[in-house]
């Protein structure tokens, strides 16, 4: 992997993100398996499978986190608080 090809990615990018460059990319494979590739050697097409592979896994992500938001919301709304185990809350209305 060419480090200087990265290193100038990162800094001929037109926005804040270039310091955010992997050097590798992943995306799943037709076959369902990981597929890893050095991001200098990493094919346009490459590139848009792992796009689609990093917003499925933020979606995911975006998903728990809401998920665990709305349990602490009702967690909170029963009287629980900070040492309290969530088994513990009576889900009784």
């Amino acid at each position: 992997m060419s480090t200087s090809l990265i290193a100038s990615l990162r800094k001929q990018l037109p926005s804040i993100y270039g310091e955010h460059l992997p050097n590798e990319i992943r995306y799943r494979g037709a076959d369902g398996h990981d597929v890893v590739v050095a991001l200098d050697a990493a094919t346009v097409d490459e590139l848009a499978f792992a796009i689609q592979t990093t917003n499925a896994e933020s979606l995911a992500l975006s998903r728990r986190r809401t998920a665990l938001e709305e349990l602490h919301t009702e967690v909170r709304k029963r009287a629980a608080r900070g040492a309290d185990r969530i088994a513990d809350v009576s889900w009784v209305c």
